[in-house]
């Protein structure tokens, strides 16, 4: 593993995945750390689908 990074992105859920990814593919050095495995459990809590589960956009 690199000890030195230009980014590091915790988390691997939906949205941090896709920042790495575009990050990546713009040329920076990229490093995404994870605690368990990618999109585990919390992606359903990212900020743009909330609205889909709950039905309200006041949440």
């Amino acid at each position: 593993m690199k000890s030195h990074v230009k980014v590091l992105v915790v988390g691997g859920g939906a949205v941090g995945c896709g920042i790495a990814l575009h990050l990546a593919r713009a040329g920076w050095d990229t490093l995404l750390v994870e605690r368990d495995e990618l999109t585990a459990g919390s992606t359903w809590h990212a900020a743009g689908l909330l609205p889909l589960f709950n039905m309200g956009y006041a949440t």
